[in-house]
């Protein structure tokens, strides 16, 4: 594809292979959330359940706009669970979990999701991509906040 936005083709090439990444691990991320969300067992049913539903929201929009900047660049984003699964770090989870554990895994991806996003974003500043950079940023606020927030639950479960 044929963009114009400024940045030589391997720039883009490289950081669209780093979204890539970023995307297979939003999508697992977002799928472990939305399971832990149908298949929570708890007292606080109702308040995990509509938890966990605002994460796995704000994770669908995140995805949309990850896959749209990677299109962008002028690659195709991956869209099938098989590349996902191929390229994520973070594990699935299919046991049925108590809600400690739902936390404390869904707590780790956010936080393996911190440490990548802070590496990719000084590669695509130090690249010039400011874009992806700016797009990067917004995505590690996120994650912060549901580590905070997910802490927050964690201490209290």
């Amino acid at each position: 594809m044929n963009t114009r936005i400024g940045l030589e083709e391997s720039v883009r090439k490289q950081i669209a292979h780093k979204l890539n990444l970023i995307l297979a691990d939003t999508y697992i991320l977002y799928t472990k959330t939305q399971n832990f969300h149908w298949n929570i067992i708890d007292p606080r049913f109702y308040s995990l359940h509509l938890f966990f539903e605002k994460q796995y929201e704000e994770l669908a929009e995140a995805i949309d706009e990850i896959a749209e900047r990677i299109r962008m660049l002028g690659e195709q984003a991956p869209g099938s669970l098989k590349q996902f699964l191929e390229m994520t770090s973070i594990k699935e989870s299919s046991a049925l979990l108590h809600a400690p554990q739902m936390t404390k895994e869904l707590l780790d991806g956010h936080e393996s999701m911190i440490r990548y996003l802070r590496e990719i974003i000084d590669l695509a500043s130090k690249l010039g991509d400011e874009g992806t950079a700016d797009l990067l940023i917004q995505r590690l606020r996120a994650h912060e906040k549901h580590v905070w927030m997910l802490s927050s639950t964690q201490s209290a479960i």
